[in-house]
């Protein structure tokens, strides 16, 4: 679940979002990534964040002034409110020695979700820019 955009993507709501979608395409796990701000790419982000979100700027300053990565308390949070919902949705590790447990179709029918057949490759470019 990468990359998750501090203050642009990382709110209750949108993590809540991405991880049922996330069970409801049939996944066995989650693992969240905060944004890392490597040169050559940390320029070019904060330059469209300056054009884009220029109100951020300053927190963007305060979270990665001291390197490419959020501060781990940060990171810590997220993965924690993520864990916390992929349990709730049925992601995850069983009781040992079992398998993944998988999300209840009935879930994906009820809300709308695309069956799981449908292969990830057919979604939009525009649908996966959508976040931006």
């Amino acid at each position: 679940m990468a990359p998750i955009l501090p203050y642009l993507t990382d709110s209750p709501g949108q993590l809540q979002e991405t991880v049922r979608a996330i069970a409801e395409a049939g996944a066995g796990s989650v693992t969240p990534l905060v944004l890392h701000l490597r040169p050559g790419a940390r320029e070019w982000y904060l330059a469209w964040l300056e054009r884009e979100h220029p109100q951020l700027v300053a927190r963007y300053q305060e979270l990665y002034g001291a390197g490419a990565y959020a501060p781990k308390e940060y990171r810590q949070r997220i993965s924690g409110q993520v864990a916390a919902l992929a349990r709730h949705y049925g992601i995850g590790a069983g009781p040992p020695g079992e398998p993944s447990r998988r999300p209840d179709p009935r879930t994906a029918e009820r809300t709308g979700a695309r069956p799981e057949s449908t292969s990830a490759t057919t979604n939009s470019r525009a649908d996966q820019l959508t976040v931006l």
